[in-house]
């Protein structure tokens, strides 16, 4: 992996198991911070089509009473017969207020870069608010359904002579419908899409759709199968509008 990406990842692991490791409450109280490292191996179509590994960190301090703050890092690589096949990464940090009521405010900010689809940066933040409309009887079972407005920024990786423009930023909507489903076995299955359309144009478009199912094989260690799909309606220039992702990740709760 370069040195650069693999340097900014490794500085994001550091501030989140740092902040981790920070001296908690007393014995007796719940200790508020959450991590997770996972490790797994991904095929691509699309785009390209190829086997790539990823490895990614999370760090959350949740008190649902009132707020839930998480950062989150994930790196994919991989090479072919020393061509690079795969190169991307994304970090988020997002805020959610009152997390365990049925209106919940939240804000957020996403960076990105992936270079098989000819993305320098691809940043995208903004506030909006969530409703869950349905709590099922087993723990962790609901679903919900957010609205947002976004700036949407991005940086192409232009091949050269080309007379695109090198940066965009639009305003758009987000609108997503999330289910989380826990099986009393431990298993779960989760499901989220994403639809942003540009506020002043709505034939321009990105859709994104997520689906997971885990397993607990330990307290600590669970195993995930994810697909992922990516529709951008007006894609950087050279790339497709349709990308996918399978994922089968081993996550380690910290």
């Amino acid at each position: 992996m370069p040195s650069n990406t693999l340097g900014r990842f490794w500085i994001v692991l550091g501030v989140l198991f740092g902040a981790a490791a920070l001296p908690g409450h007393a014995q007796d109280t719940p200790d508020p911070w959450r991590s997770q490292l996972e490790l797994g191996f991904n095929g691509s179509s699309g785009n390209s089509s190829f086997g790539i590994l990823r490895t990614g960190a999370s760090l959350s301090r949740i008190q649902t009473a009132v707020y839930e703050f998480e950062i989150s890092a994930l790196v994919r690589y991989g090479k072919s017969e020393d061509r690079v096949i795969a190169d991307d990464m994304r970090s988020t940090i997002k805020l959610d207020w009152k997390p365990d009521s049925d209106f919940s405010p939240f804000t957020y900010v996403t960076a990105s870069r992936d270079r098989i689809r000819k993305l320098d940066l691809k940043a995208n933040g903004g506030v909006g608010a969530r409703w869950t409309f349905f709590r099922g009887d087993q723990a962790g079972s609901l679903a919900s359904f957010s609205l947002a407005g976004i700036l949407d920024y991005e940086d192409f990786r232009l091949e050269a002579g080309s007379t695109e423009e090198e940066t965009q930023s639009k305003l758009r909507w987000s609108v997503r419908i999330k289910f989380d489903h826990a099986f009393a076995s431990g298993a779960s299955f989760q499901h989220s899409t994403f639809w942003q359309p540009q506020i002043n144009g709505f034939r321009d478009y990105v859709v994104e759709m997520s689906n997971s199912v885990s397993t607990r094989l330990t307290s600590k260690l669970s195993l995930a199968i994810q697909h992922e799909y990516l529709h951008d309606e007006v894609p950087p220039p050279g790339a497709e509008p349709n990308d996918q992702k399978f994922s089968v990740v081993l996550r380690v709760s910290l």
